[in-house]
């Protein structure tokens, strides 16, 4: 795991704070992905899998590198 995600403060908050529509975080929710640590453990292909469509996985993913933070593989 990355140092960065293990010192960030927001790991154990909910997905609500990082302020997504309702229908992301229902679907997130309904998957058992409630907070922003578990979220940064999926890939794109495993939120794709729980009928994320293109566009909600990009905001999802500027909302956590907006946070320094990011989702699983999706390393530069």
């Amino acid at each position: 795991m990355k140092k960065i995600f293990r010192e960030n403060k927001l790991i154990n908050d909910g997905v609500e704070k990082l302020e997504l529509n309702n229908t992301i975080c229902t679907k997130l929710k309904f998957n058992k992905i409630d907070t922003i640590g578990k979220l940064c453990e999926h890939t794109r292909r495993e939120l794709k899998n729980i009928d994320l469509v293109q566009g909600e996985i990009q905001t999802i993913v500027t909302k956590l590198q907006l946070q320094g933070l990011d989702i699983k593989g999706n390393d530069y």
